[in-house]
């Protein structure tokens, strides 16, 4: 008798833990937001492949009863940032034509952008092609057929207005931490986008949070610097000058003068190299 209570105890903690790690509100649109190191991107991958999974275990399902010609294909993961979906495949790089209705997504496909701000920001409203990629956004449900679409960004506010309006449900990341490299927690609260409103599913403390529970990748599924290979190109300080005193009297200021971005540096030095 005593060791079927044991067994029904740890029945119970299993499917407590396996609730707590499993996000079950399935969006057409999901979006994790979060400061730096928060593992908005962590969460975003796993969800990402997760959705891949159950859309390929529905085609699959579909499929037994369609005719050979008449098949549906294969839904694939397209990514902004290079991702591995097993030890075998990779996901298809995401890129501009495909968010800009130039190429076409695979049906009941996932589409996964990180830091989607960077591509849409608020603060470049007035950009071209912001009405066409609203579109996308839009219409991503009927154009591919109930594929699902993952983004996140350090906070929804950096979205363009238009986008933001689509995202459903927002998930706010705070505290992570890893756990002997084994599992990982972090606290999350929902935020529904609602016409003009945005509503916080929780109390806005940190402590009252949701503390969600998952197991770290078997093996790395994406590089989370991926991105450090930018900073390569910029210049190394030909002169570094150390405090002498405590006191400052000049104030630090964004200059006035024209600071190339990034990007355009990166195109005139490899157009240098070729």
């Amino acid at each position: 008798m005593f060791e079927l209570l044991i067994i029904v105890a740890l029945c119970i903690v299993a499917w407590r833990v396996w609730k707590s790690y499993h996000i079950n509100r399935y969006d057409t649109i999901i979006a994790f937001t979060g400061g730096l190191g928060s593992g908005k991107s962590l969460l975003s991958v796993e969800m990402s492949i997760r959705l891949l999974k159950k859309m390929r275990r529905k085609v699959r399902w579909k499929n037994l009863f369609r005719r050979k010609g008449n098949k549906l294909p294969t839904p694939q993961l397209y990514s902004s940032i290079p991702v591995k979906i097993s030890s075998k495949e990779n996901a298809i790089i995401l890129t501009d034509k495909h968010l800009l209705l130039e190429e076409k997504i695979v049906q009941n496909s996932v589409v996964f952008i990180d830091e989607i701000g960077s591509f849409c920001s608020q603060f470049d409203y007035r950009a071209p092609n912001t009405d066409v990629f609203d579109e996308f956004v839009r219409f991503y449900r009927h154009y591919t057929k109930g594929g699902y679409l993952v983004c996140n960004d350090q906070c929804s506010e950096n979205i363009v207005l238009q986008v933001r309006r689509r995202l459903n449900t927002v998930y706010n990341l705070m505290g992570f931490r890893k756990w002997f490299w084994l599992f990982y927690t972090v606290k999350v609260r929902n935020i529904s986008v609602s016409e003009e409103i945005k509503t916080v599913e929780q109390q806005h403390t940190e402590d009252n949070m949701t503390t969600l529970f998952g197991f770290m990748p078997l093996f790395r599924r994406y590089d989370t610097y991926c991105y450090a290979p930018r900073y390569d190109y910029v210049e190394e300080s030909l002169e570094i000058s150390r405090y002498k005193s405590m006191t400052k009297l000049d104030i630090l200021r964004l200059p006035k003068r024209l600071i190339l971005k990034l990007d355009e540096k990166i195109r005139i030095k490899r157009k240098k190299r070729s």
